[in-house]
């Protein structure tokens, strides 16, 4: 316990402090409570016994009632203040939450791994609801103190009695555990697909138009039924479990009763104890019992809602144990020494031997065929995952070593899986950074927009939103890139959406703003490709050719044959 609360209250005292401050008095009131529940009733029927003045039983009464007023109204200011700063700590690690997930690296997240651990670390804030358990536990401790002081005053038999019966729940109730802890993970990946299954049928507007135009309604919601089938027929397995142990549970208990209410009726029938004395030990027996049964029960539920603290600390736990970074060098030449590469969990290449040097200010396109490596490529300069063998440097310092931060500082990209934010056009151009004042050179279809660059991209915040088009989107994530102003840019098939001469315009405005910057982009379209000074051929995860246009279509078969078919593609077209 001591191990486990520590975590829950470290977290609670980094994050929220004030939450504990006013959520453990908490424990003095509700114990205090139920402590004189138990007490105060004997005083009252003793007096009757003795048949003591009303004026002495109405004082009793009054004390009583005065009592609980006043503990009832010290716990709810408590409990208020308490839930107050609940609420931001809840905010407090949210934050934290996104703040962590952004830092994770590219590899991480993309693997299913993380996203059952994210489901399970999303539920964090569970940690309130684990320390309210805590706090009950607690308040049970103080109270099952007193009890038993109580109680052994009269017989200490009675409490080997009981600690027998909790001793066979608890091992009731580790037994649950351990199952529960085998199937959390089942059930976390079960969560994940439920509520893809789910967001993609109601929210996903690209979902929705194919699920409308090919008629597939009925035939999806048949997966979701499937799939909620299947999760029900766990759930009643685990159902039918639990209610078994607590039927068992339940006649212990009921046995144990019955065994002192004997016990505690013969001392009444012997003489030593009063119906005062007899009402007083009977109920706190009853409540001893119950309190003891419900701390083992609520350890468990701690337990299970401590997960989700464990699976934060996993989950956001770096190997990295070198604090110590380079800066940017000066010298900007890129080269890859015998890179290969494969994904994590495969064993297969996707990248093989690749060595080319970019130098500084070079416009390098790289053009291939699908699968041959050209994103990895990309991916591994951007930093989102190390090579397996070989490496990276910049200006002759392996990209691996220098600042993180520092180094995506001198790089801008567009990806062909672009993501723009349901922000404004201009947040989503700047993100926050600086001031847009005016519409940027090659944005002149902002102008259109009903609100300009104050045109909210969706309707996620604002009503008045508008769904860009796929090509305004690939535009807007262009604009982004060059208002960076970095002296590195990646361009991941970015125009994909665009038609060929609006892709031409795109990048001749570029070019033209970014002579001396090095560039690096993907395209399928080799007309394109002509204006870069080299053009790096990718073929099942090697470079087959790098050179100019002009020498690859003497040196290159490949490149020769691909520039051959798209150049009679648009011959046909005339």
């Amino acid at each position: 316990m001591k191990k486990l609360s520590s975590g829950i209250l470290s977290a609670l005292a980094k994050y929220e402090p004030l939450y504990l401050v006013f959520s453990f008095p908490h424990l003095i009131a509700a114990s205090s409570l139920t402590l004189a529940g138990v007490y105060f009733p004997k005083v009252f029927i003793g007096q009757l016994e003795r048949s003591e003045s009303f004026h002495k039983i109405a004082v009793s009464i009054v004390t009583y009632i005065l009592l609980l007023i006043a503990l009832k109204c010290f716990d709810a200011f408590f409990v208020y203040k308490a839930d107050v700063y609940r609420e931001r700590f809840k905010k407090n690690i949210r934050c934290l939450a996104g703040e962590l997930t952004m830092a994770q690296p590219l590899s991480e997240i993309e693997g299913t791994g993380f996203a059952d651990k994210l489901t399970m670390s999303g539920k964090v804030t569970q940690l309130t609801d684990a320390f309210a358990v805590f706090l009950n536990i607690a308040t049970d401790l103080i109270t099952i103190a007193g009890l038993s002081f109580m109680i052994s005053l009269l017989d200490f038999a009675f409490l080997l009695t009981i600690a027998v019966v909790v001793g066979m729940k608890l091992i009731f109730v580790c037994l649950t555990q351990r199952y529960q802890k085998k199937r959390r993970l089942l059930y976390a990946a079960n969560d994940r697909i439920g509520n893809y299954l789910d967001s993609t049928a109601y929210t996903s507007p690209g979902a929705a138009k194919e699920l409308r135009i090919n008629s597939l309604g009925g035939w999806y919601m048949d997966k979701i039924k499937g799939f909620r089938e299947r999760m029900l027929t766990l759930q009643y397995g685990d159902f039918n479990r639990y209610a078994a142990i607590n039927v068992l549970s339940g006649l212990i208990l009921a046995l144990q009763s019955l065994v002192i209410l004997i016990s505690l009726a013969a001392h009444l029938k012997d003489g030593v104890i009063g119906i005062a004395d007899f009402t007083m030990y009977f109920t706190a027996v009853t409540t001893l019992t119950l309190k003891l049964s419900s701390i083992i029960t609520l350890i468990g539920e701690y337990n299970s809602k401590k997960i989700s603290l464990k699976d934060f600390d996993e989950l956001f736990h770096s190997d990295e144990s070198d604090t110590t970074r380079k800066g940017v060098p000066e010298n900007r030449e890129i080269v890859f020494e015998n890179v290969w590469f494969a994904y994590p969990g495969s064993d297969k290449y996707v990248l093989r031997n690749i060595n080319i040097t970019i130098k500084s200010g070079e416009k390098l396109s790289v053009v291939g065929m699908n699968g041959a490596g050209k994103s990895t490529f990309i991916k591994l300069l951007c930093r989102f995952y190390k090579p397996t063998r070989g490496r990276i440097t910049l200006g002759g310092v392996d990209i691996s070593e220098i600042d993180e931060t520092e180094y995506n500082h001198i790089i801008a990209a567009v990806f062909q899986d672009f993501q723009n934010l349901p922000f404004t056009v201009r947040e989503n151009i700047t993100l926050g950074k600086d001031v847009l004042t005016e519409i940027p050179e090659s944005g002149e279809w902002i102008g259109a927009l009903p609100d300009g660059l104050d045109t909210y991209v969706g309707r996620v915040y604002e009503a008045s939103g508008v769904e860009l088009s796929g090509g305004e989107g690939q535009k807007l994530a262009i604009l982004r890139a060059i208002h960076k102003n970095t002296p590195i840019l990646i361009l991941d098939e970015p125009t994909a959406s665009l038609d060929p001469i609006a892709e031409s315009e795109i990048y001749d405005r570029y070019f033209e703003i970014a002579k001396n910057k090095t560039t690096i982009f993907v395209s399928h379209r080799l007309a394109s490709s002509m204006i870069a000074d080299r053009i790096a051929v990718f073929s099942q995860g090697e470079i087959i050719g790098c050179d100019t246009h002009d020498e690859l279509l003497v040196s290159c078969p490949m490149y020769a044959e691909m520039f051959r078919l798209q150049k009679r593609g648009y011959s046909d077209l005339r």
